[in-house]
């Protein structure tokens, strides 16, 4: 069995250690699936910008860049879909209209059910490591 000194969790290094691959892998992913999603969508993108935010799960800018929080690695993959459809989405309409939740559920029909398991799971998913 391999010894970790309690020193690597007192300060830290461990927690950040992995952090960083958890935000590694989910580039990785986020930018295939994304990369899958919006050809599979007829959707077009400039780039991907991983972060830690706080309080959101994806965003996306007037200049098509999308930005993903790296905590949805830890969500199951429709979950992560879902909040990947969602963005794309908004480059086509940039609002929360009924026409921007047609073309959500056209896509990913079981977005309801996705968006209640990450309110349910939000504190998990932000819990399991500080950003």
């Amino acid at each position: 069995m391999l010894a970790v000194s309690p020193v690597l969790f007192n300060n830290g290094i461990l927690e950040l250690a992995l952090e960083r691959w958890y935000r590694t892998e989910a580039a990785r992913l986020i930018n295939e699936r994304t990369d899958k999603l919006s050809s599979d969508m007829g959707i077009s993108y400039k780039r991907i910008v991983i972060r830690g935010q706080k309080t959101r799960w994806g965003s996306c800018s007037r200049k098509k860049n999308l930005s993903f929080n790296w905590k949805l690695i830890m969500a199951p993959q429709p979950v992560l879909d879902y909040v990947i459809i969602h963005e794309l989405i908004h480059l086509k309409e940039m609002n929360h209209s009924k026409k921007f939740w047609e073309l959500v559920a056209q896509y990913c029909p079981g977005w309801r059910e996705h968006k209640k398991w990450l309110k349910q799971h939000e504190a998990d998913l932000h819990g399991r490591l500080r950003a």
